[in-house]
């Protein structure tokens, strides 16, 4: 590695385990996704964004081991409406009737997944209760991304955000804002 970015700093932590499925929920412009597609069986990927997804295949059309899945996740299946805050990167429901789908991780019932990326510009909550069971069935690896965006999108502290992954039982290996590492 030349210089660590938030894409890879992950790796040091796990690049001697055999890395069967990532998820990445948040893909954005496949950025996180490209950096990995080569150290993962599997990467399935969450974007929701329709002005954001050209960016995305473009950036991930020569890559064979990625699946998209272009709706939301949270904890209940249903519609929501979103909005920008100031760019494409903040992206955040705005109401829980609108055009775009959401669904639960959990619905798809993944195995062997030993990483989860999250970058939900302040709905880790909901999408960590709608992960539950995919999370305490295979015991991943969780980069998430965890800074004040909560709090101001939904009224949920970042605090919320470690406290639900302490209740799964897992812990905090590292910390470099705005993203954190955990694991069981």
């Amino acid at each position: 590695m030349s210089q660590k970015t938030h894409y890879d700093w992950l790796w040091p932590w796990v690049k001697d385990m055999p890395l069967r499925r990532a998820i990445d929920c948040g893909a954005h412009r496949g950025h996180w996704t490209t950096e990995w597609a080569d150290k993962v069986q599997t990467i399935e990927c969450f974007e929701p964004n329709t002005e954001i997804l050209p960016f995305f295949k473009e950036n991930t059309a020569h890559l064979k081991n990625i699946n998209l899945y272009e709706h939301a996740l949270g904890d209940k299946p249903g519609t929501v409406a979103m909005d920008y805050e100031t760019h494409l990167g903040t992206y955040h429901v705005i109401s829980e009737q609108g055009p775009y789908e959401i669904k639960t991780l959990d619905t798809y019932n993944f195995t062997d997944v030993d990483i989860i990326k999250i970058d939900v510009e302040g709905y880790e909550i909901p999408l960590l209760d709608g992960a539950r069971d995919t999370i305490m069935n295979n015991k991943p690896w969780i980069q998430i991304e965890a800074n004040e965006t909560g709090a101001k999108f939904y009224n949920r502290p970042k605090k919320q955000i470690l406290d639900k992954l302490v209740s799964f039982g897992m812990k905090r290996r590292a910390k470099e804002w705005p993203d954190q590492i955990w694991s069981f």
